[in-house]
């Protein structure tokens, strides 16, 4: 069995029963997201779901990372967004109805929590929480997918790894947490060689940033000073 079987088990009904959203439900509504909600799980570097193909479900991080990213006419990988436990993604390519634009894929082993499109487009045009949802998670990422593109077109090494960092990290948290990732893994996501990435990662930890296990592949990051050194004018 893979790593992914190793997962600590939270169950579909205990991970939707965490929003809002599925509380404002009608209970018709509230039974057809358990009935048609599914787990699935996969090691890491396994593909969820491929550009070109169509769009079939919405999904619920339950553990793990999931990375969002496109390949170049040369090979070169360009990292969209990294979805982290307890996100949803994918409902802007479900919203176009048009089939995917990026290759989904765990970085990690991950569970995941699948609505199919069906009941994703019967909760669109039932509930008014539900929309707001999609709305409040789709301006989060966007401004994301701002600042990252603000760091590859204008800042330094050291700001893009620290906001692809905070982008794995949460960025409510008030101390220190631990991401299990390794160098290449992050210079994937940064766009840069694992060189610079190491470089950067050696001045994030002089400045008290980020602390690392290279044996072990974990990368500590102090959410609050992380947040305002990414935060702060440059």
């Amino acid at each position: 069995m893979g790593t992914a079987g190793h997962l600590a088990q939270t169950s579909v009904l205990s991970f939707v029963e965490r929003w809002p959203w599925y509380h404002a439900l009608t209970p018709e509504l509230r039974s057809l997201v358990i009935q048609t909600a599914t787990e699935r799980v996969a090691d890491a570097g396994e593909y969820i779901a491929r550009a070109g193909a169509p769009c079939a479900d919405w999904y619920g991080l339950m553990q793990g990372f999931l990375q969002m990213y496109v390949i170049g006419t040369r090979g070169s990988e360009t990292t969209l967004y990294c979805l982290r436990e307890g996100e949803w993604g994918g409902e802007g390519s479900l919203l176009k109805g048009e089939p995917r634009r990026y290759d989904l894929r765990a970085l990690t082993p991950v569970r995941l929590c699948t609505i199919p499109l069906k009941t994703f487009e019967l909760l669109r045009n039932s509930s008014i929480e539900f929309n707001q949802f999609l709305c409040e998670i789709m301006n989060a990422r966007m401004g994301i997918f701002v600042g990252m593109l603000e760091a590859s077109r204008l800042l330094g090494p050291e700001m893009r790894v620290a906001r692809t960092l905070m982008m794995l990290a949460d960025g409510q948290a008030s101390d220190a947490q631990e991401i299990s990732i390794s160098q290449h893994q992050l210079a994937l996501m940064c766009g840069l060689s694992r060189q610079r990435v190491n470089m950067a990662l050696n001045t994030l930890k002089q400045s008290g940033l980020v602390r690392c296990e290279r044996r072990w592949g974990f990368v500590s990051v102090h959410a609050p000073r992380l947040r305002n050194y990414v935060t702060l004018p440059n």
